[in-house]
């Protein structure tokens, strides 16, 4: 009886801890896989070459969000919480495989660097820092957990972000228009050409569809009135629309056929 009411009362605190982390943390928090009753949290100093206590302390619980997660996504999929006693603002650390884990009694110690942008070479600095646990028991069982879902996050990382749906008869016509090649034969081949002199003389209208959302003086310009507008491509949906549209024969043939037309009224003028 002892058991099954302590099983019950475990149940209720996760419970009760989990609406908690979700209110005061993040919404998107579904399951707690772990966590201890106390811990108090340490920065390494690499200026001094000391630990320095922090003002965060209070329980530490290992989260796991819901929903899709990428490698591109700005959070992971686990988070350690500790729900701060000395402040009202607590301290999440996204936990992803880059971390490294070493268990130092009474500390656990967690590194790992800086993201940087995919454009800049190399590692960010590295922060180090220490979990201070009273528990033994509470220690080492957090540090098997964390020691599990590493191993897991190597063998099995986040799927790479998926590229944006791309509409192909949008951006063939759009393609097409800026191109000046014709969906519909010679009779249609000048149609884009005109089209190309009406934006030229109205370039507010051109630059308008890619700009910020227009002011209440120039809604009109981007009205669903002036729908035979076509919309302007920025570099990456020109981008995914080559790449889409490359694998499509009627845009093959229509861009051999343009080619064709170009290569054989050069030959004639020589």
């Amino acid at each position: 009886m002892t058991k099954i009411n302590l099983s019950v009362n475990e149940q209720a605190r996760k419970e009760a801890n989990l609406r908690l982390l979700k209110r005061s943390v993040d919404r998107s928090i579904t399951d707690i896989q772990g966590g201890a009753t106390h811990v108090v949290l340490y920065h390494f100093r690499d200026e001094s070459q000391s630990w320095e206590k922090s003002d965060v302390e209070g329980s530490l619980s290992l989260a796991v969000r819901g929903g899709e997660v990428s490698e591109s996504s700005s959070s992971s999929r686990h988070v350690l919480v500790i729900l701060n006693r000395n402040s009202p603002e607590n301290y999440p650390m996204d936990f992803t495989s880059d971390f490294q884990l070493q268990k130092s009694d009474p500390f656990l110690i967690l590194k790992n660097y800086e993201q940087r942008n995919q454009s800049v070479e190399g590692k960010g600095p590295a922060t180090i820092r220490g979990i201070w646990f009273p528990n033994d028991n509470e220690r080492d069982s957090m540090n098997e957990l964390l020691i599990g879902v590493l191993k897991s996050l190597k063998e099995d990382p986040p799927p790479p972000a998926s590229a944006p749906a791309v509409d192909r008869n949008a951006a063939t016509v759009s393609l097409f228009a800026a191109l000046n090649i014709g969906t519909g034969g010679d009779s249609s081949s000048s149609q884009p050409d005109q089209h190309h002199q009406q934006q030229q003389h109205h370039p507010a209208q051109t630059t308008s569809a890619a700009g910020p959302p227009p002011s209440t003086s120039t809604t009109q310009t981007s009205s669903p009135s002036h729908s035979n507008q076509q919309p302007i491509l920025d570099k990456k949906s020109l981008q995914l629309a080559l790449l889409s549209l490359i694998q499509d024969e009627r845009f093959l043939d229509l861009l051999h056929a343009q080619y064709l037309k170009v290569h054989n009224a050069r030959a004639s003028r020589n």
